[in-house]
Order: C-alpha cells, then sequence, then structure tokens
C-alpha cells in the first residue's frame, strides 16, 4: 500500500516537512540549550500560571487514563522517563516542543482529575486520585524531578524549527506551517491567522472557517512571501518561506497594515475576475474541472491578480474565466501546476501565463518582475 498522501490530503494537511529538504549554513547553526531538574511541583505551578504552555496548534490530549496512570505510577517507583523539550520566549515562557502528553498527564493527576487504573507494580493505589494517596506519596509524587532540555531564545530560528521537525513526535506529526505557528511567533503570524478568516477569501476557498491544520494561513503566507520577494525566490519553498517569516518577526504596524490592505485589495481583485472557479484547475468554459484549491494556482492567480494595474472598472468577466481555463490546454502549464511545483521555473511559468492569459482579456498590468528568467 501507498505512503504518499493523495493530492486531496496533501490539500488537507498543507505542506508537509519531507516534502523539501534544505542544508543549514554554517551562520545559522547557532544552537544554545541547557538541562535543567524541573520537580512535579514546578512543572504543575508553571503550567497553571501558564509560565509553561502548548504552542498554539491543534495537537490534542490523546493519552486515555491507562496510559497516564503508568506514567504515574513509573513517577511513584522513581522510575526514570524520557526528557521533556522546552522553547524559551521572548517574555520568558516556555513552550512544550516534546512532552505534552506527558506534562498533560500530570497536571491532569495532581489536579485531581482521574483515578489510578491499570497499575503493574502498585496495585494498592487502584481506584485513587492524587489527593487519595496516602500524605507521603503525594509529598514524594510533588518532590519528583523531571529533566528538561530548554532551547534557549538565542538559538538560531533555523536551528529552533529543525528542533522543533525533529521531535514532532505527537499523535499527529504536525505540518510546515504548524510547526512555523510555533518558532515564528509574533505580528505577522497574527496576521496569518486574521487573513485567513476574512469573508471573502473564505469564499474563494470554499469553506465558512479555516481548514484544519493552517492550510489557510500557509497560502497567504505563500501569498505574502512570494510578492515580497519573487524575483529572489529559490527553492526549496519552505526554507523560502521560514526566511519570510523569520524575517519580518518585528514588522512595525504600517507594514502589517500595507500587507493587509495587499492581501484584501487581491482577493477581492479575484473575487470579481474568477469568483468559485479561483484556484481551481477549470476547462476552456471557465468552470473547475476539479473541486479542490491548487495551491500552485493560488500563487500564480494572486500575484497576477495583484499587479493590475487596469481594466477592473468594467471587465469582461466572462473573457477571463475562458482565457485563464483555456490555460488547462497547455501540457507545460498543467506541469507547472501539478509536479514539483515549487521548483524556480515552474514557479515562474504559471506566474507568467497567468498574467499572459489576464492581459488578454484586456486588463493592464505593472509587474515588479521579469517572469522571463
Amino acid at each position: 500500500m501507498s505512503t504518499h498522501p493523495t493530492d486531496r490530503d496533501e490539500n488537507e494537511l498543507g505542506e508537509m516537512d519531507g516534502d523539501e529538504s534544505f542544508s543549514i549554513p554554517p551562520t545559522e547553526r547557532k544552537l544554545i540549550t541547557q538541562p535543567v531538574d524541573l520537580s512535579v511541583q514546578t512543572l504543575f505551578e508553571q503550567w497553571e500560571t501558564k509560565t509553561l504552555f502548548l504552542p498554539d496548534i491543534q495537537r490534542e490530549y490523546v493519552w486515555d487514563n491507562g496510559k497516564a496512570s503508568r506514567l504515574i505510577e513509573s513517577l511513584l517507583l522513581n522510575i526514570p522517563i524520557p526528557v521533556l523539550y522546552f522553547a524559551e520566549t521572548h517574555d520568558a515562557t516556555y513552550e512544550i516542543i516534546d512532552g505534552h502528553q506527558r506534562v498533560k498527564s500530570i497536571v491532569r493527576f495532581l489536579a485531581n482529575e482521574f483515578s489510578l487504573v491499570g497499575l503493574h507494580v502498585l496495585a494498592e493505589h487502584r481506584g485513587l486520585r492524587f489527593r487519595q494517596l496516602p500524605e507521603r506519596e503525594q509529598r514524594f509524587m510533588k518532590m519528583r524531578t523531571l529533566r528538561a532540555i530548554i532551547v534557549s531564545i538565542d538559538s538560531h530560528p533555523a536551528m529552533k524549527f529543525e528542533i522543533f521537525e525533529r521531535l514532532n513526535t505527537g499523535a499527529i506529526s504536525l505540518n510546515a506551517q504548524e510547526l512555523r505557528n510555533s518558532v515564528y511567533r509574533g505580528a505577522l503570524n497574527d496576521l496569518l491567522r486574521e487573513l485567513a478568516k476574512g469573508f471573502t477569501f473564505r469564499s474563494l476557498i470554499g469553506s465558512k472557517t479555516p481548514r484544519r491544520r493552517m492550510v489557510d494561513e500557509e497560502l497567504v503566507l505563500r501569498f505574502l512571501a512570494l510578492a515580497n520577494a519573487l524575483g529572489t525566490y529559490r527553492t526549496p519553498l519552505k526554507r523560502f518561506l521560514n526566511d519570510y517569516m523569520e524575517s519580518e518577526q518585528k514588522i512595525n504596524s504600517n507594514e502589517l497594515g500595507r500587507l493587509r490592505e495587499v492581501f484584501e485589495r487581491t482577493v477581492s481583485a479575484v473575487s470579481r475576475l474568477l469568483g468559485s472557479s479561483a484556484f481551481r484547475i477549470t476547462g476552456s468554459d471557465g468552470k473547475p474541472i476539479e473541486k479542490s484549491v491548487n495551491r500552485a494556482l493560488f500563487d500564480a492567480q494572486m500575484l497576477a491578480c495583484s499587479w493590475i494595474s487596469g481594466g477592473l472598472e468594467k471587465p469582461d468577466v466572462e473573457r477571463v474565466r475562458r482565457e485563464v481555463g483555456g490555460l488547462s490546454n497547455d501540457l507545460e502549464f498543467l506541469d507547472a501546476v501539478r509536479r514539483a511545483t515549487g521548483d524556480r521555473a515552474r514557479t515562474f511559468r504559471r506566474v507568467r501565463d497567468t498574467v499572459e492569459a489576464l492581459k488578454r482579456s484586456g486588463l493592464d498590468f505593472n509587474v515588479p518582475y521579469d517572469l522571463t528568467k
């Protein structure tokens, strides 16, 4: 049985980390870590005060009470448990990179939320909650220490991303955008979430709320990053997007406002010109052949529409859709939107062809890049 996701699965999951590989240059290999020993009591208090927190990703707590109970039994028996990994943030809090299930199980038990079940050694504690344990065991449990490795805020973001990726061992493997959401926190990250909820954008995507796994936030990021630096774009795409998010972590409010205006103006133009056929493979009649959003077409159509300088007052919508749909008759264009879509030449090819199709429809353009290179 094939382990490769279908096109539909890829659209649902977003860009997965294994799609592309890239080397980290020596100047970006700075990694500072510090081992610390935390008592269970300290771990609990830091969780309660949100000093320790789970990154803003939709990874659920999946351990049942039996598995959580065996962890608690190991702690009571002083059996070593795997190391936890935390990442330091700018506001001196710590996000959990690896160990969410273990931390949450400990917190739940100390909060008296479940009874111990399925114990192999401490059978006398079966059915007991934390506050029902003998006081001696309660004190021992609170004093039990856990080893954690803290990734310093002074580490290079490229290495932090690498660590997040390598320790990506949860019940659901995170995709690249979910990892960026944790590594590159800041105003740009917040803007991606905001724009992904916009009414016009949601109408084009065809769902009332952002799709799971931050697929739509990644689409917004692709547009902003490519619009900012298409001329210098080089594969791998994952690194290109990482670099853009890193470079804009300290973005100011004026630039945020500009990005918001550009995105909203562009989706408005796409909606007016292409409507429900936007971002989808269409036939010569302009009607969708495939229902799923094609990320490569999204790049091309968004970039092209962001450069329109005239003709939007009274566009010939039917002709626009026929011209854009006619691109599906070009095998090289189809290749550029279906295979190795991160490739620079294919990226430029689909963007250039889309611009030319819109020009044939009577629209004027001011393209800031040489699309022939």
